[in-house]
């Protein structure tokens, strides 16, 4: 029988983007706290906490899980903004390496993560969606995850199902482009032509971008910004790695459970929103 989580608990997952913010201020090795947070001790409380069924109670309110969303998208800007002006500073190389890893961590978190729940509304929370991919450079991941991924999840038509004889950088190096090239097509089948559609929209928003960064801040923070979008989205597609290695369905098949690997590890059911 599943017992039923105390809300506050999923407030852990705004400890990222918070040490990401405070850390960037502070400068020095506190900018690799999210990195640690991530890479160390969440991986020991998951070791120690074990896992459980726990759910979110039935009768509970959607406005305080919908807040944390929404808290997730101000701070995920909050830390982008946090991580230009440390980058202004001039850190010595070492530390703009940790940071750019820290946030690059955070915006997997608080920018892909929230964002795959975010597009798949309407309205407000799906325009907050696309503002966060907006800071991943991934805005084509709306179109291939929710029309493509969906659809032909767990078989050889869906570059992030990975199969059993691929590796994790292998996967990596292939899929990122493959999706991107799914996102072109899924839009022209949509009776689309084939340079104006809402990909190449995302594109052309995503290259004007970092022209005004180059323009603004100089050539130094467009890589930097690069970099942590390169992390948040390998960190997107180790998950997609682990999720559905190996599992394959025929096309035909309905998509169920069977096809994704699940884990019920407290703490990372709580930071992973």
């Amino acid at each position: 029988m599943s017992s039923l989580t105390p809300r506050p608990y999923y407030l852990l997952g705004l400890a990222i983007p918070l040490s990401v913010i405070i850390g960037n201020y502070l400068g020095d090795f506190y900018v690799g706290t999210a990195t640690f947070l991530g890479l160390v001790v969440c991986p020991l409380l998951d070791l120690l906490l074990g896992e459980g069924e726990d759910s979110n109670p039935e009768d509970a309110s959607p406005v305080f899980f919908d807040a944390i969303l929404y808290m997730h998208v101000t701070l995920q800007f909050v830390a982008i903004a946090s991580f230009i002006n440390f980058v202004l500073s001039d850190p010595e190389f070492n530390f703009l390496i940790l940071s750019t890893l820290s946030t690059g961590f955070s915006s997997g978190i608080s920018g892909i993560v929230v964002a795959h729940e975010l597009i798949h509304r309407k309205g407000f929370p799906k325009y907050c969606g696309y503002l966060l991919l907006w800071t991943t450079s991934y805005l084509h991941f709306e179109s291939e995850h929710v029309r493509g991924h969906h659809k032909y999840v767990g078989t050889d038509s869906d570059p992030a199902s990975a199969k059993a004889e691929h590796g994790l950088q292998y996967f990596v190096l292939t899929t990122v482009p493959k999706q991107f090239v799914d996102s072109w097509k899924i839009e022209m089948g949509r009776g689309n032509s084939m340079f104006f559609h809402q990909a190449s929209l995302f594109l052309l928003i995503e290259l004007f971008t970092l022209v005004g960064l180059y323009y603004l801040f100089g050539i130094g923070v467009v890589w930097a910004f690069l970099g942590q979008c390169a992390v948040a989205v390998y960190l997107l597609e180790y998950v997609n790695y682990i999720r559905h290695w190996g599992l394959r369905r025929d096309v035909k098949d309905r998509v169920t459970a069977q096809i994704s690997w699940q884990s019920d590890a407290r703490l990372s059911r709580y930071v992973l929103v």
